[in-house]
């Protein structure tokens, strides 16, 4: 059964880079990752104005548009892509991509609203989640690895990858993650 994306350090790498890059060069990048990676990019001609997103995830503040079609253009990537809210809204979720409800068997409209954290149960190191919590606090990217839980209840390591995505002023307005299950040994 497939389980969801496993970690790919140099996608992971690009697709941090592309998440923050002006919307022409993100543009270019989708291009180029979907091209190296094998993922379907059809969706290049649309823009975050215009965009129809799903269903589950409409309507869309004006604000979240941006940043939901980044996340939306990355649907078929091999790394699960999430988009968040902002820290003082508890960091909702706005969209994730296929990998990432496939990895974690919850749907878009189970996961719309909700904080990551309910992939979280008792055997998520605090540890780790102290270092999510002070990156978000601190509004700087960084990498851990979380025991996670499926919606099926089934225990796996994910590697998650946080990027602050700044507004114009520079607060950090939304957060994408990058989620891949770690192989067991």
């Amino acid at each position: 059964m497939d389980r969801g994306p496993t970690p790919r350090p140099e996608l992971r790498a690009a697709l941090r880079e592309a998440l923050t890059a002006d919307r022409g060069s993100f543009r270019d990048s989708v291009d180029r990752l979907a091209s190296e990676y094998d993922f379907d990019a059809q969706r290049l001609g649309a823009d975050p104005e215009t965009f129809d997103p799903p269903a589950a995830v409409a309507p869309l503040d004006v604000s979240d548009r941006e940043p939901v079609w980044r996340a939306w253009m990355l649907a078929e990537a091999p790394l699960g892509v999430v988009v968040a809210g902002a820290a003082y809204h508890d960091n909702p979720v706005l969209y994730a991509n296929r990998a990432t409800r496939r990895l974690t068997g919850h749907s878009l409209a189970a996961l719309w609203g909700e904080n990551l954290r309910r992939l979280q149960g008792p055997g998520t190191d605090g540890a780790a989640v102290d270092t999510l919590r002070n990156a978000l606090r601190n509004w700087n990217g960084v990498t851990v690895e979380l025991r996670n839980y499926r919606a099926d209840g089934t225990p796996f390591t994910n590697r998650v990858t946080l990027v602050p995505s700044p507004g114009d002023d520079g607060t950090v307005r939304h957060w994408f993650g990058l989620q891949a299950a770690v192989p067991a040994d």
